[in-house]
């Protein structure tokens, strides 16, 4: 291994957290938002939202796997 593969996986590793985080934030936010603002469409924000924390959870978990399997 090298600095550049190193380099490469800290920095996705770096940007796949922050994602998750960045998704729960989003998350916790649009709950306090469904809280505030009654909508019809409230039940298909929570669903992409639920859609996004989802994902970024695969990604984390896939960077996460190949970071150890490569």
């Amino acid at each position: 291994m090298d600095f550049k593969d190193i380099t490469f996986k800290v920095v996705l590793s770096l940007f796949a957290i922050f994602y998750y985080l960045y998704a729960l934030v989003i998350s916790k936010q649009v709950k306090i938002m469904n809280k505030t603002l009654q909508d019809e469409h409230n039940g298909l924000i929570l669903f992409v939202t639920s859609l996004q924390v989802t994902v970024s959870l695969i990604i984390l978990t896939v960077v996460i796997l190949s970071i150890f399997i490569i």
